[in-house]
């Protein structure tokens, strides 16, 4: 009877396991394939857009500058289903600048076809820096 229930318990866990979303995850100094460096690089370049066009106003007027570190996780539609600060500013007005970027910008763009069939869950890994002179970048 306990081997059953231990078997039926392992059957469950491999059952949850096989079932989990895959995950990838990808940053410049990671980024090696061609749809990988194309995708992060579109994905990068919308991201400063949006935050060059929404730059937290307080932080210009008090002159706070500082990067963070942040994983912003997407699904295959662009769609966002996680963003989380690794490593903060020290500024909770950056900090929080930067969550609300990623908001804004969303949705992206879908994941390319060669990612679609192997990832559910895309992690994009990213240093961002509030500069002087109002300027905002991902690295």
């Amino acid at each position: 009877m306990a081997i059953a229930s231990l078997q039926a318990q392992l059957d469950h866990q491999q059952q949850a396991y096989a079932n989990r979303p895959r995950r990838y995850t990808i940053s410049s100094a990671s980024t090696q394939q061609r749809h990988d460096a194309l995708y992060l690089d579109n994905w990068r370049k919308r991201i400063e857009l949006v935050g060059n066009q929404h730059y937290p106003e307080a932080a210009r007027q008090n002159d706070i500058y500082g990067s963070l570190r942040m994983m912003v996780a997407l699904r295959p539609n662009g769609s966002v289903a996680e963003i989380r600060i690794l490593q903060g500013s020290g500024h909770q007005l950056l900090d929080m600048a930067a969550v609300e970027i990623v908001q804004l910008a969303a949705p992206f763009d879908p994941f390319p076809e060669e990612l679609r069939g192997e990832v559910d869950i895309l992690e994009i890994i990213r240093t961002w820096r509030f500069r002087p002179g109002n300027a905002f970048s991902s690295q």
